[in-house]
């Protein structure tokens, strides 16, 4: 592992240990729920061109980055497993864009069978949590650790994905999910 990559891994889990724990004040959460947004193929260099209202006002009172960039070779199972799991493609083996199994071995397994990602760290740290995954690539869910999850659910129709997401914070659906891409 080269100094750059240990680096990254070690950011990533420093950052996730830090959340762990700043989300907690006294013995109470800060944020009730936790929303991951995550746009496949958008380029950061558009957004101040962009009419997006909703994602602007989002971005002024979460947090975000704009200056992330992207795994190589650059490809959606690719960057969405660097992204859940931390670290990248030499050490999770994913390797190319409809991948749904590594195709490198992966150098560390979590107790799922999986290299560890956000999903089993929140939910080790936080084992009563409603987690769950929304998504409209039916990719995404050989990359996210579905045993760690409460919910998750294909949604084609993004229509529908923002229905769902509003009734999940409404409190209407039998379902919570803190994760929504």
């Amino acid at each position: 592992m080269n100094r750059q990559n240990a680096f990254t891994l070690l950011a990533t889990f420093a950052l996730l240990f830090c959340f762990t724990f700043s989300c907690n004040a006294k013995g109470k959460d800060k944020a009730k729920h936790v929303v991951l947004i995550g746009l496949d193929g958008w380029g950061a260099y558009s957004l101040p061109k962009a009419d997006m209202p909703n994602v602007k006002r989002l971005m002024e009172d979460g947090a975000y980055t704009l200056k992330k960039r992207s795994a190589l070779p650059s490809s959606s199972a690719i960057n969405w497993a660097s992204m859940f799991m931390g670290a990248g493609p030499e050490l999770h083996g994913y390797t190319e864009w409809g991948s749904k199994t590594p195709e490198l071995p992966s150098r560390v397994l979590n107790k799922n069978g999986i290299f560890p990602t956000i999903f089993q760290l929140l939910r080790d740290a936080r084992p009563k949590a409603e987690i769950g995954c929304l998504y409209e690539w039916n990719g995404i869910k050989y990359l996210v650790d579905t045993l760690s999850l409460s919910c998750g659910r294909l949604q084609q129709d993004s229509q529908r994905v923002r229905q769902y997401g509003i009734c999940l914070h409404k409190g209407e659906t039998s379902d919570s999910c803190c994760y929504l891409l």
